[in-house]
């Protein structure tokens, strides 16, 4: 503007640029808006990436906390404590975006927010003023952005910056507090600390702000509602960190052992009369490579507790690897019983000794039915067992089923069942005398084939890193079999693989197990800390059914 005396009109005309000046100053341009709809987008699919990560790590926790209370039940009540303190939060914060849509737009916070579930029903997207900053700026600062407001809402909610902040360290703590104090867990500790550190910072004109007026004093709704989905995002990302630790922790403690427990399994506790007695003797904690020295005392010998030693005569037993193989001959009927120890000297340490004892009993021939790897029967695979009659040679014993097809093997017999869910095994055993007799059922569940799990970069459900190395080096997804004995193959069929690049969450399918050139070309854009997810994994069975496999998700370490 020119300097000197200005007639009145010309003064009007200046103020009024001034005015328009400042108008455009605080006037947000589309794109802007836009980019900010785009990163809202991006955080909104990370965090339901996590959340069915986190579904499936929870399920898994679960199962196994029912069928081992002692190992899993502990470790899954923490998940769950970290799990309710996550959904609250998360909760808490939908509340937040849908009052500040629903007052933006003069619309009843029914029509944004689900009452029953939670749910956002309209996002910033759907809406007109995306560059509103007076109603979300009165609703969580107030009028005083140097001493945000912290009184309650007169809907019953606090939508405050203040108090969201205090639930978010709250939120760090209980997560942090749940978690082991060993060098994984206080890294892990450290991390959260930082993901969830809202001290005072400096703003672009190099003054000190506090964090809640940094982050929603005069922002657009659209930017604070990316704001608000990021530390969702961020709240489900140490929350699936936290449950991967944890179940990391305690199939980690499944390799340890502090004390030395003596273990007898026999074949059968029951011997027919001219039949054998036969057992594995065995340390159930045990070195593979420091293999330890098993005695059975003579009949009547005694294991001394005090002294650590029989007392009396003893044979050493014949080792299997670190069992002891035990074969005693069933001379008569009636009650047996025989002591022994195993001595065991751990690497720099003292000989340990343990006592053990064989109880076992032989009777007159029973039918004995056996099956060669599990104790029920999987629907459309071949099942091996083994069918005989203590007494009787196998040429003199013959196997039938009711609710399933038994054939003759090279050892044993096949067992195949499609339907139903019991199953019945009898033997006919052919008397000296000529004549036969039928004994049993030996009665079996039938179940279906387990899920495998999935594995890509050679990690599962309970990783939650992977090194930039094995990731571009990985080939493809494989369908594992955990913990199952028969050899089974599944073959992936297809999944995708989804990643944050440049601000928007790109996806790639393939239709095989092995990786795309795309998916190719973007893990060599993965960057330290960023995250991949590998969804909708489909695997083909031995049965030829295709089965759904869930998803993978992981940092990139």
């Amino acid at each position: 503007m020119a300097g000197g005396k200005l007639s009145p009109r010309q003064q009007m005309i200046n103020m009024m640029y001034l005015v328009l000046t400042a108008l455009l100053a605080m006037n947000v341009s589309k794109e802007i808006l836009d980019s900010f709809i785009t990163i809202n987008k991006g955080q909104e699919t990370t965090r339901k990436a996590f959340e069915g990560k986190l579904s499936q790590q929870y399920g898994t926790f679960q199962s196994l906390a029912q069928e081992n209370p002692k190992k899993y039940g502990d470790p899954n009540a923490k998940a769950q404590k970290v799990k309710a303190a996550a959904d609250e939060i998360v909760l808490h914060i939908n509340k937040i975006k849908a009052k500040c849509i629903a007052e933006t737009e003069g619309l009843p916070i029914d029509s944004v927010l689900n009452p029953n579930t939670g749910a956002l029903l309209k996002g910033v997207e759907d809406i007109k003023s995306k560059d509103n900053y007076d109603v979300n700026t009165n609703l969580m600062i107030g009028s005083e952005p140097a001493s945000p407001a912290t009184d309650d809402d007169v809907d019953g909610n606090n939508y405050r910056a203040i108090v969201l902040k205090q639930k978010l360290m709250d939120y760090a703590n209980i997560v942090k507090n749940e978690l082991g104090k060993d060098q994984e867990g206080e890294k892990l500790k450290a991390s959260i600390t930082e993901l969830f550190n809202f001290s005072t910072t400096v703003d672009s004109e190099g003054d000190s702000t506090k964090w809640e007026t940094l982050n929603f004093y005069h922002v657009p709704l659209a930017a604070t509602t990316s704001i608000l989905s990021k530390l969702q995002s961020d709240i489900r990302n140490a929350e699936s960190d936290a449950i991967g630790y944890m179940f990391a922790d305690v199939e980690k403690s499944s390799y340890k052992f502090t004390e030395l427990v003596s273990a007898v399994i026999p074949q059968s506790t029951n011997v027919t009369t001219g039949a054998s007695y036969e057992a594995d003797v065995f340390l159930a904690a045990y070195d593979g490579q420091n293999v330890p020295t098993i005695q059975l005392g003579k009949p009547g010998v005694k294991y001394d507790s005090i002294a650590g030693q029989l007392k009396g005569e003893f044979d050493i037993l014949e080792m299997d690897g670190t069992k002891g193989k035990v074969q005693l001959p069933g001379s008569s009927l009636g009650p047996q019983h025989r002591e022994g120890c195993i001595i065991f000297t751990p690497v720099g340490g003292q000989p340990v000794v343990r006592g053990f004892a064989l109880d076992y009993n032989v009777v007159a021939p029973t039918l004995v039915v056996s099956p060669t790897k599990m104790n029920v029967f999987y629907r459309g695979v071949d099942n091996p067992v083994s069918v005989g009659v203590p007494g009787f040679t196998d040429k003199d014993v013959t196997a039938s089923c009711e609710g399933c097809q038994i054939t003759k093997a090279s050892d044993g017999y096949m067992v195949r069942v499609n339907q139903g869910t019991e199953a019945k095994i009898y033997a006919t055993a052919t008397l000296p005398d000529g004549g036969t007799k039928r004994l049993g059922p030996a009665s079996f569940r039938i179940k279906s084939v387990p899920d495998p799990v999935p594995q890509f970069a050679g990690k599962g459900a309970g990783d939650a890193v992977v090194k930039k190395a094995e990731l571009t080096a990985a080939q493809g997804v494989i369908a594992k079999m955990k913990d199952f004995e028969f050899d089974l193959k599944f073959t992936v069929t297809q999944f995708k693989m989804g990643m944050v690049i440049g601000g928007q969450y790109v996806e790639q399918t393939s239709k095989s197990n092995r990786v795309t050139a795309d998916m190719k070309t973007m893990m060599k854009k993965a960057k330290r800390g960023q995250k991949v997810f590998i969804e909708g994994i489909k695997a083909k069975g031995p049965d030829g059914k295709v089965r759904n496999l869930g998803s993978l998700a992981f940092k990139v370490n």
